[in-house]
């Protein structure tokens, strides 16, 4: 049976290998190419440069992530709890056309998200990228965290009522306590989601005191040529910019596995 078993997994060994050389590659030819040239004065180059401080850069984005990610989930699990637990007149037609919204693209709505945000005066602010991204990271987040509540027995909450708990008490104390896969799992997705975002800073940031990663790296293009120097210090750049998330995604990876699988079947 052992040799069985070994014999049909070497396939699922050659194709995961063949994909992990695909998606590494790419990494480790940036890293190779970010010490051409000037080396590790390439990365000092980095984090010295004044126009745009590197700190700075990766602050903002951290705070923009983390605080739609922390939206995000409170907003996901307690309309998650709502549909999944609670009778509510129409839900499932709100909870489809919450669904629906997953179809739109951000880039179909920029006029009236920036016109929004614009009305509300907060162009060129943390906020006026955090609101935008919510609304998007939302929706999925919701279906995600529904599912996994459909998972967990009705029988907890209505002993948990039985007892006079209110609503907010069961979700509080019970539903949260026992998501905390899928709750780590919206965090840290939303998290990335964010983090890697392009459209929504390029549209809401003007000054270079809030710009984010996504868009840092422009300063460091000078024009359609660029020396082998430059070119190194665009590889520094990329390394450097991206590596937060990647850490984030790395020390998170079991939460990721265990909430989407947890989730995927109902019952």
């Amino acid at each position: 049976m052992r040799e069985q078993r070994r014999k049909l997994m070497i396939p699922t060994y050659v194709v995961l290998t063949f994909f992990a050389v695909i998606w590494i590659t790419p990494m480790l030819l940036a890293l190779a190419k970010s010490f051409q040239v000037n080396g590790l004065d390439n990365y000092v180059y980095v984090l010295t440069y004044e126009k745009i401080p590197y700190f700075n850069v990766i602050f903002n984005s951290f705070f923009i992530s983390a605080s739609t990610a922390i939206i995000v989930c409170l907003i996901a699990s307690l309309a998650g709890y709502a549909f999944s637990k609670l009778r509510i007149k129409g839900g499932k037609i709100i909870y489809g056309a919450l669904l629906a919204c997953l179809a739109l693209p951000s880039a179909a709505v920029v006029t009236p998200m920036f016109s929004t945000i614009n009305k509300m005066g907060l162009i060129d602010t943390h906020l006026g990228c955090i609101i935008p991204m919510v609304a998007f990271n939302a929706p999925m987040m919701l279906m995600m965290t529904k599912n996994y509540f459909d998972t967990i027995p009705n029988e907890l909450v209505e002993s948990a009522t039985i007892d006079g708990a209110s609503t907010l008490r069961i979700w509080a104390q019970l539903m949260m306590p026992l998501s905390v896969p899928i709750i780590a799992n919206v965090l840290v997705l939303t998290f990335i989601y964010s983090w890697n975002d392009y459209l929504i800073p390029l549209l809401m940031v003007r000054s270079d005191a809030n710009y984010t990663v996504t868009l840092a790296a422009q300063y460091f293009v000078s024009g359609t040529f660029q020396s082998p120097s430059e070119v190194a210090r665009i590889y520094a750049v990329m390394i450097l910019l991206t590596l937060p998330s990647i850490v984030v995604y790395l020390t998170s990876q079991k939460w990721l596995v265990s909430g989407i699988t947890a989730g995927a079947v109902k019952g």
